[in-house]
């Protein structure tokens, strides 16, 4: 069944350019695949606090309370708190979110308060059940929190930020820099 003209397999210089082109594949790609995976914890940290957001909104819609957003950031962490302000008893569970598991979960994406906010590491409002967005002082306000890598050259990796208009509007949206609140529409 088999002659001499039927052997399989490879040679040593046919396995050895195999070998080299997969090399030279792998070390174009690391670095392209790691970048990318420092922009999907950037963009997951800030989708999770925009969902959170969107939340306790539809909450204050469906109860007719209030409910309270109390957001801090800087360092490496963040953390947030959501506080509906009802009085019957919450059949959901309340998304939150604390330093600790935050920096578990999205290790080194630090977040950071832009808009307006004194002080600049926290920022703390109400969606009322019309879905307006006040300040603790009663007057309609906005927050824009930013995302990044905590590296020496944060811009290569992107920054990713969540918006809160006074008419309760919330989006998620790439931004040029840790201090805009412009979203880039690329």
């Amino acid at each position: 069944m088999g002659g001499e003209g039927d052997k399989r397999g490879f040679t040593l210089i046919e396995l050895m350019i195999a070998i080299a082109v997969l090399a030279i594949i792998l070390a174009i790609a690391i670095p392209e695949v790691s970048l990318w995976l420092v922009r999907a914890r950037i963009q997951a940290a800030a989708g999770n606090l925009q969902q959170d957001i969107l939340w306790a909104k539809g909450y204050a819609i469906r109860s007719g309370y209030p409910v309270s957003i109390d957001i801090q950031g800087g360092g490496n962490a963040c953390a947030w708190t959501i506080s509906p302000q009802t009085i019957q008893q919450t059949l959901q569970t309340i998304p939150q979110m604390s330093a600790t598991q935050y920096a578990r979960q999205y290790q080194n994406t630090p977040c950071a308060i832009v808009a307006g906010v004194s002080p600049p590491t926290a920022t703390a409002f109400s969606v009322t059940p019309t879905g307006m967005v006040y300040a603790a002082t009663g007057a309609v306000t906005s927050a824009a929190i930013t995302f990044q890598a905590a590296s020496q050259h944060p811009a290569t990796y992107g920054y990713w930020q969540v918006e809160v208009s006074g008419a309760g509007d919330v989006r998620s949206c790439a931004t040029a820099s840790a201090n805009s609140t412009q979203c880039n529409l690329q």
